[in-house]
């Protein structure tokens, strides 16, 4: 009998992970022959060095961030292999700032100040004619730190997603812009690994594809609500309304997840036209080709028949014995 493969996943903790948890608590990534292990980044640049140095198998991060460690680091092979969502993205201002203007002068939350959402953040900022000194990025990571310096009064607005944004507008915090307000085609985040892993693991990069898939899928089927809201209050600590909020937002058609995990091509396009804008890559910008590979999306999946089999998923999530 074949043994699972492991893959470590390294991503930052958010309520969009709620289809790697179905995948992994339903048996899916076992049924795809992957024994896949979960570690939480505090911030993107460890998670990129993580996935670039061999230490963790797959990310999940922003498109960017790929882009930028491509363009910054020599020799580095990452690329992005699949597509989760646009941002689920809000920016959010503390209790006495409720409005863009209320940011003038502030010092703001940011995860990097060179990769990742922050283009969104100062384009938001530039198009209400924010002068680069009329604002101040300072670094502090991801989505929970920066969470946390929002509440505790130490900054002053930041990107969120959800259950961080319900959260803080519960502190009294204020939506000041949604992300499709702030701009409009985005590829947010993403699955990313080493060309080099991918080329010698083509079967496992295209099972853990297709499992994550499945397991999204499963999240968007009406009959799933229940049990992905008992996902998303043992993972995220959300009950009740909260909860309830959480999963629309994720599962919300426009602004959601992407039920398929496509590569939204426009939007790293956007992307990238984003991070040229801002003087940190030459301008006209390369192709988003450069950073993607669709062939392991695109590619039929096909796994042991045995992986197929019920049975093999309990033994593999230790349920042989309830």
């Amino acid at each position: 009998m074949a043994s699972p493969t492991p893959i470590r996943l390294i991503q930052f903790r958010a309520a969009y992970n709620l289809p790697v948890h179905a995948a992994v608590e339903n048996g899916i990534f076992a049924g795809g022959g992957l024994a896949v292990e979960i570690e939480y980044t505090p911030g993107s640049a460890y998670l990129v060095e993580a996935v670039r140095t061999g230490r963790c198998t797959i990310g999940h991060a922003a498109a960017d961030d790929v882009v930028a460690d491509v363009e910054n680091q020599p020799g580095s092979d990452l690329f992005a292999f699949m597509g989760l969502h646009s941002g689920l993205l809000s920016l959010v201002g503390a209790p006495g700032c409720p409005t863009m203007e209320s940011l003038r002068g502030k010092p703001l939350a940011v995860d990097a100040r060179d990769s990742g959402f922050v283009f969104i953040l100062e384009k938001a900022l530039r198009d209400r004619d924010f002068g680069p000194d009329e604002y101040e990025l300072v670094e502090v990571g991801g989505w929970e730190s920066r969470y946390q310096t929002l509440i505790e009064g130490r900054l002053f607005a930041t990107l969120l997603t959800p259950p961080f944004v319900g959260a803080a507008l519960e502190r009294g915090c204020h939506v000041i812009a949604r992300g499709e307000e702030m701009i409009s085609v985005y590829q947010a985040t993403v699955g990313l690994a080493k060309r080099s892993w991918a080329e010698g693991n083509r079967t496992q990069l295209v099972n853990y594809i297709r499992c994550y898939v499945d397991a999204t899928e499963w999240c968007f089927a009406p009959e799933n609500r229940r049990h992905c809201l008992d996902l998303l209050a043992r993972h995220n600590d959300l009950t009740g309304a909260s909860a309830e909020e959480t999963l629309d937002s994720l599962l919300d058609p426009k602004h959601g997840l992407y039920p398929r995990a496509e590569l939204n091509i426009p939007g790293i396009a956007a992307a990238l036209d984003l991070r040229a804008g801002m003087g940190f890559i030459a301008s006209p910008p390369p192709p988003p080709e450069k950073y993607i590979d669709v062939s392991y999306y695109q590619t039929p999946v096909r796994w042991p028949e045995e992986f197929n089999d019920p049975a093999f998923s309990r033994r593999v999530l230790g349920l042989d014995d309830d």
